[in-house]
C-alpha cells in the first residue's frame, strides 16, 4: 500500500474532448470569470463561504490554487482544473480528490463541478472517468467517496454511469446556504472499476509533461 506517490504537477489528463490538469497562478482570471457566470448554477450545490470571504476575488483565489498546488505536493489532494480541448482550451470546470487518506484506508473523496454552458454534453462524465482512472491506477487507491444532494440528479447519474454504488442516506451532511442539507453517500472500489466507457490503454489516460508533444500521444480517442 503506497504511503505516497510522486505526481509532477505538469501532469495532464485527457480524452479527445476534455483534459484535466493542476490549477496554475495564470488561472485566477478565468476561473473569476468562470465562477462568476456560475455562481447561480453553483450556488444550491456548494458549501457557502467563511464569513468576510471573497471566493471571486483575486487574493481569495491566489490563496485557494497556492494550497491546492500544496497539497497535491504533499499527496492528501489532488485539484484539477477541466478544460475543453479547443483552441485556447479554456477552463469549463473542476475535479478534485480531496482528503486522500493512505495506510489501511487508501480513499479519497470525489467531487466536480461543470459550467453551465457545457452540460448536457457529457463532458462531465469523461472528467471523471479520467480522475478514476488517475485515482486507481496513477495514485494506487482503493475506494472513492462522493456524497450528493439526493435532488442533484445530473451528479448522480454521471456517478452511476461510472459504477458507484449508492450506499446509503446522511442527514443533515453539509451545510449550503445556510441549511445542513441531506446527502446520499456513493463509493466505488477498484474491484469494481472499469474503465471500459473510454476505451483506452491505461498508459495513455494521463501524461507527465516532459515536453509539449508527449501531451498528444495517444490522445485520439
Amino acid at each position: 500500500m503506497p504511503e505516497l506517490v510522486s505526481v509532477s504537477l505538469d501532469a495532464r489528463l485527457e480524452t479527445s474532448r476534455v483534459a484535466l490538469r493542476a490549477p496554475r497562478a495564470i488561472d485566477i482570471a478565468e476561473l473569476r470569470s468562470v465562477l462568476g457566470r456560475n455562481a447561480d448554477h453553483l450556488r444550491p450545490w456548494s458549501p457557502s463561504p467563511p464569513p468576510g470571504t471573497n471566493p471571486l476575488g483575486f487574493t481569495e483565489l491566489g490563496r485557494s490554487i497556492a494550497r491546492q498546488r500544496r497539497e497535491w505536493k504533499a499527496g492528501t489532494a489532488y485539484v484539477f482544473v477541466a478544460l475543453l480541448r479547443q483552441l485556447r482550451e479554456p477552463i469549463i470546470g473542476r475535479v478534485a480528490l480531496t482528503s486522500v487518506l493512505r495506510g489501511p484506508w487508501q480513499s479519497a473523496q470525489l467531487g466536480y463541478w461543470l459550467d453551465a454552458a457545457n452540460a448536457g454534453r457529457g463532458l462531465m462524465s469523461e472528467g471523471v472517468e479520467l480522475a478514476l482512472a488517475f485515482a486507481f491506477e496513477r495514485l494506487g487507491l482503493h475506494r472513492l467517496q462522493a456524497a450528493v444532494m439526493p435532488h442533484n440528479q445530473a451528479s448522480r447519474c454521471i456517478l452511476i454511469k461510472r459504477g458507484f454504488r449508492e450506499e446509503g442516506y446522511v442527514k443533515r451532511y453539509l451545510r449550503i446556504g445556510g441549511a445542513w442539507e441531506d446527502h446520499v453517500i456513493y463509493g466505488l472500489t477498484a474491484e469494481e472499476w472499469r474503465p471500459a466507457s473510454l476505451r483506452v490503454a491505461r498508459d495513455a489516460l494521463w501524461h507527465e509533461a516532459t515536453d509539449v508533444a508527449q501531451l498528444r500521444v495517444g490522445s485520439v480517442r
